[in-house]
């Protein structure tokens, strides 16, 4: 039983490692880029420039994707 809950605690910390990077406006302005489904921006950024690139550094090095807003928070598209 103590196996099973490790095992799924394990899991769950990796499902949370590779979520997807959001890159969306920041509510203070500017750019931000954040986890899916978190509460908190990982950096914000002036330009959506400097937030994709960063984005970009940050899936490739979790094995993830990039998911890029419009300022009105429309979806763009997928890096």
């Amino acid at each position: 039983m103590a196996d099973e809950k490790s095992k799924a605690d394990k899991e769950e910390t990796e499902n949370k490692r590779k979520r997807r990077q959001v890159v969306s406006t920041h509510p203070d302005g500017g750019w931000q880029v954040k986890p899916e489904g978190a509460p908190v921006a990982t950096k914000r950024f002036r330009t959506k420039a400097e937030a994709d690139e960063y984005a970009k550094t940050l899936a490739s090095k979790q094995g993830t994707s990039v998911v890029r807003k419009k300022k009105d928070g429309k979806l763009q598209k997928k890096l």
